[in-house]
């Protein structure tokens, strides 16, 4: 499906915005992966806070024309269309698409080809904006997509993986083909990708979302592009078919200490690392429905959330390729279904070095040294699969070798235990350390 065609056929008065206004709020919603379908008092509210704030001068009211023309479009659907009242001319009634909370939204195959890939969105966007709008205010109507584009990205890659797990064959293809191949998930070549990793287009994002949570691929030059991170590179170089235990944890805690990690972080921070116990999915997902939000600051669907969650799960499960590392265990139960609590994994010193200096990378940058409940405030011990008791006794063992001294030293007081970071405590070396001598902890 030529989609990029389909927008550039749409039917736009000259001079008559209502349409390409419309168009954009619907691709924005789209690009941040909100709901197909929109109602129409919600498009209402939000275009006329669109057309005050970046169109003043003109005077548009009545946007449930467009609205209900894009129907003609072969894009747009409105619900209960056929059983709507028309105008003489063909519209819709704006007081019956409010009275009876009409709702709609690009078509379902077009919604899923632009929700697969958020290049073709950000090219239709741009090409509106060159064909209807002065370029003065290009740059207010990018803020719309661009300003909660950066939240969106940091948190919520994983949203997008339609509730699935990744195999490890597919994860060491992608590496692999990004390496040669930036554009490979690109709209334009969806049939090649298609090809490569013999995947249908759902999986293929699906691929796409964990490799970005896992920061092993980051966007590239452009919107169609993908490149290698310096974690992507050493995994090619290092383990290139990922069979090693090593690789599995660094891609763990890659995706703990990624900025687009949800909702994976909230499963492991939510987990008991105490005793252990085990929790339910259904409760967890509550637990986990209650502290997440959407960039309007409301929470997700519960379907949602189990949808997306039942996808980590999976990662820990069967043949998937975290599952023998130990960190999730899982079991089912008649009465209470599916049951989960954090595993007892083997951890090598590699792995706490290259957990200790991601930790410094991302949360204490520009600090020579923490206290330790500091490590427990940010979820370290639960990434470990650990007690913050069991850390502290890693730590100390640690801290009387001298194979380590140039890494960190751990410092013991009365109620007052600290860390002081060296020079090596740094991700790019501990992850090589990692890859190159980390212990085998296959269970």
């Amino acid at each position: 499906m030529d989609v990029i065609n389909l927008f550039d056929k749409v039917n736009v008065k000259k001079g008559n915005l209502y349409k390409p206004v419309l168009l954009l709020f619907a691709l924005k919603e789209c690009y941040f992966e909100k709901e197909r379908l929109i109602s129409f008092k919600t498009i209402d509210t939000e275009l006329q806070i669109i057309f005050k704030e970046l169109l003043p001068s003109e005077n548009y009211q009545n946007f449930h024309y467009a609205f209900g023309r894009l129907e003609n479009d072969n894009i747009w659907e409105v619900t209960n269309s056929s059983n709507l009242k028309r105008s003489s001319s063909g519209d819709v009634s704006k007081s019956e698409l409010i009275e009876k909370n009409i709702t709609g939204g690009f078509l379902e195959e077009i919604y899923q080809e632009l929700l697969f890939n958020k290049s073709l969105i950000t090219d239709i966007y741009n090409n509106i904006l060159n064909i209807y709008f002065d370029k003065t205010i290009h740059a207010d109507f990018l803020q719309l997509l661009e300003s909660k584009n950066n939240n969106r990205e940091k948190r919520m890659a994983l949203m997008s993986n339609e509730g699935e797990p990744v195999s490890r064959w597919w994860v060491a293809k992608g590496i692999k083909t990004i390496r040669t191949d930036r554009e490979i998930f690109s709209s334009s070549n969806m049939r090649r990708a298609r090809n490569e990793f013999i995947a249908g287009a759902n999986r293929l994002g699906t691929i796409k979302s964990w490799l970005l949570a896992a920061q092993l691929i980051k966007n590239g030059r452009n919107t169609k592009e993908h490149e290698l991170t310096d974690f992507g590179f050493a995994v090619l170089e290092n383990d290139p078919n990922l069979e090693k235990s090593s690789t599995w944890w660094a891609f763990h805690l890659a995706i703990c200490f990624s900025f687009s990690s949800e909702p994976y972080l909230s499963f492991f921070i939510n987990l008991d690392s105490l005793s252990k116990d085990w929790i339910n999915n259904k409760q967890l997902s509550e637990k986990i429905l209650n502290s997440l939000k959407n960039d309007k600051d409301e929470a997700y669907k519960e379907s949602t959330i189990e949808s997306l969650l039942g996808g980590v799960r999976k990662m820990f499960e069967g043949d998937r390729p975290l599952a023998d590392l130990g960190l999730i265990e899982t079991r089912k139960n008649r009465e209470e279904g599916i049951l989960i609590r954090l595993g007892s994994p083997k951890l090598t010193d590699e792995i706490i070095l290259h957990a200790l200096a991601m930790s410094r990378f991302h949360n204490f940058k520009s600090r020579s040294g923490i206290d330790f409940s500091e490590l427990s405030k940010i979820g370290l011990h639960h990434y470990l699969c650990c007690s913050p008791e069991q850390l502290r006794h890693h730590l100390r063992r640690m801290n009387q070798s001298h194979q380590w001294q140039n890494y960190f030293s751990f410092n013991e007081a009365v109620n007052l235990d600290s860390i002081a970071f060296a020079d090596d405590c740094d991700p790019r070396k501990t992850l090589l350390l990692l890859l190159q001598q980390g212990k085998d902890t296959w269970l």
